[in-house]
């Protein structure tokens, strides 16, 4: 895959995006993410004129316009579970987070995940009454980032000033669009006078970093009577966009110190999916095998274009770059 930025005005973005047939993609981009136009010679324009392949080569192009534009401007393009940059910031504040914090955040998820294979364990979660295969469900729960201020002299401040603003400095992050333009003015002058008090009295060691603010219920994943994927939402403790959304069989390791491996792993696997279903190959780190999104192990079984990296014992030659 390839792209550039062909020209951009106040609302929109054009591209021109190469896949990995060869194919030109022209495609029209608003900023928040929404594709305005599409067009590409090489394949038909009706969709039911399309090979299945040719048209997830055109879904392809079109994730990776969304993710190209995010990474050359950085507009809000991709819908956060889906770019990597997101999910891995997720992985990596998990890490992060001390031995007790891990046990808040996911100690309910883990006993859930446990209680498949050790029956003495109560389900924090009952499941849905229409589940027929109790080992065939999928937790899905989402999980939301935050920015943390911290250094020598600023972090109390930096609470102190925040709540003369108005704004919360360990709320979680959120695009200027899911924002009232009041609060967006809000959040801009804490950030100005933040600065500046850093600057004017020289404090150098002042570190913003993202961090694990929330985690919803455990949404469940099963097959309908139809033998279509549907999702039992839990409740969520915010209504912006999750910064992930994990996508797990019922198995858990032995520990919660190797449930936090795991849940990295996992992690990994679905930045790795990220960049696939764009057609790009993953940076190293991210070259793993094993299930990452529930969604793309289905697309992995269904198209031969992609890599079996869900499978341990299947086909894990790289797409083309």
């Amino acid at each position: 895959m390839d792209g550039k930025i062909t020209g951009e005005n106040k609302t929109l973005v054009g591209l021109s995006i190469i896949d990995n047939n060869g194919a030109e993609h022209l495609v029209e981009i608003n900023k928040e993410g929404e594709i305005t136009g599409h067009q590409c010679e090489a394949y038909a324009d009706d969709a039911d004129l399309r090979t299945s392949e040719e048209n997830e080569h055109n879904n392809q192009a079109r994730r990776y316009a969304k993710y190209y534009v995010f990474a050359e401007r950085g507009y809000d393009t991709v819908e956060h579970v889906e770019n990597p940059a997101y999910v891995d910031a997720v992985r990596r504040g998990i890490n992060g987070l001390s031995d007790s914090e891990f046990e808040r955040y996911f100690g309910a998820l883990y006993r859930q995940l446990r209680s498949h294979e050790d029956s003495t364990i109560d389900r924090p979660r009952e499941l849905p009454s229409d589940v027929r295969k109790p080992d065939a469900v999928v937790y899905e729960p989402d999980i939301y980032l935050g920015l943390e201020v911290a250094g020598e002299d600023i972090t109390d401040r930096a609470q102190a000033l925040a709540n003369a603003h108005g704004v919360d400095a360990d709320g979680t992050v959120r695009p200027a669009s899911e924002l009232d333009d009041d609060t967006v003015e809000c959040w801009r002058a804490f950030e100005d006078d933040l600065a500046d008090i850093v600057e004017r009295e020289g404090i150098d060691e002042v570190e913003t970093e993202l961090t694990i603010t929330g985690i919803s219920g455990l949404h469940v994943g099963y097959p309908n009577r139809c033998g279509q994927h549907e999702v039992d939402e839990a409740d969520s403790p915010f209504t912006h966009q999750a910064q992930a959304r994990l996508s797990l069989l019922p198995y858990a390791p032995d520990s919660m110190e190797e449930f936090r491996e795991y849940l990295d792993h996992h992690l990994r696997c679905q930045v790795r999916d990220c960049f696939l279903k764009m057609g790009v190959v993953p940076p190293e780190p991210f070259q793993v095998t094993g299930f990452g999104n529930f969604r793309d192990a289905r697309r992995y079984d269904h198209f031969e274009m992609y890599p079996e990296v869900h499978k341990r014992d299947g086909d894990h030659t790289p797409l083309p770059s």
